[in-house]
């Protein structure tokens, strides 16, 4: 048996009450968003950020990507210590070069030597719903979601089996129901309320998603305007700090 570990390093939305934003690791080396605290998060939780190889960006939104000038200046700093890095891929939709450079410079200016580490250190792959890779061990897939801006989830998948799904800002649509169908162990999904049928609702989680995954999928609700509880068994809120584990053939 292989195993994954998701840790939560964030469950917050953009507007919430306080919650760390949004934000999770997989396997120590795999990070997905980068909101305006994200380096708060990984000091917090004692992560060595230096082994995070990949990071997935699912839409352009400030509370997905604001972090980025500051994780990148953090590994500026730490090469300057001779500490050393993994190469660092960057999956994101049409525009992320273009607008993880416009937030560096507008933090920082291009005159500041993160900015050229920047440009020298990161690779980026542009994400669509034909968008695929090998990532370990694993088909990672990328699905179009319906929200304001251009929003892609996240699929991982070991021959037929669907190992895990992270369902970013959207409303419910069919492409969710789509993912659904294939009954991932995990699933990470927006719960923001559903308010303006912009974001997922507990509610429609448990009266549309569960009679489609049946009880094999466990669900966390994540990007949170602020924490719940659920008294319906495999309906979770996910917590800074949790630790998922997954294990698939």
């Amino acid at each position: 048996m292989e195993r994954l570990v998701v840790k939560i390093l964030g469950n917050g939305g953009c507007i919430n009450n306080g919650l760390p934003y949004n934000a999770f690791l997989i396997n120590g080396h795999f990070l997905s968003e980068t909101p305006p605290d994200v380096m708060v998060s990984l000091q917090k939780l004692g992560i060595d950020f230096e082994k995070i190889d990949t990071i997935f960006i699912s839409h352009l939104h400030g509370d997905h990507t604001f972090g980025m000038p500051f994780f990148i200046i953090n590994k500026w700093v730490n090469s300057l210590k001779g500490i050393k890095a993994s190469p660092l891929t960057v999956l994101g939709p049409e525009g992320t070069e273009e607008h993880i450079k416009k937030i560096t410079s507008a933090a920082f200016t291009t005159s500041h030597p993160s900015y050229a580490w920047l440009e020298q250190n990161i690779r980026y792959k542009i994400i669509g719903r034909d968008f695929q890779m090998t990532w370990s061990n694993l088909s990672l897939s990328c699905f179009e979601l319906q929200h304001l801006v251009e929003t892609y989830g996240l699929l991982l998948r070991r021959g037929e089996e669907h190992v895990f799904a992270y369902i970013a800002d959207t409303s419910w649509c069919p492409q969710v129901e789509q993912v659904l169908a294939g009954k991932p162990k995990i699933v990470l999904i927006d719960m923001n309320g559903g308010r303006g049928n912009v974001h997922v609702s507990l509610e429609e989680v448990i009266e549309k998603g569960v009679p489609i995954t049946g009880r094999g999928t466990v669900y966390y609700g994540i990007h949170l305007a602020g924490e719940f509880d659920s008294a319906f068994d495999g309906v979770n809120c996910a917590k800074q700090g949790d630790e998922i584990e997954i294990n698939y053939a």
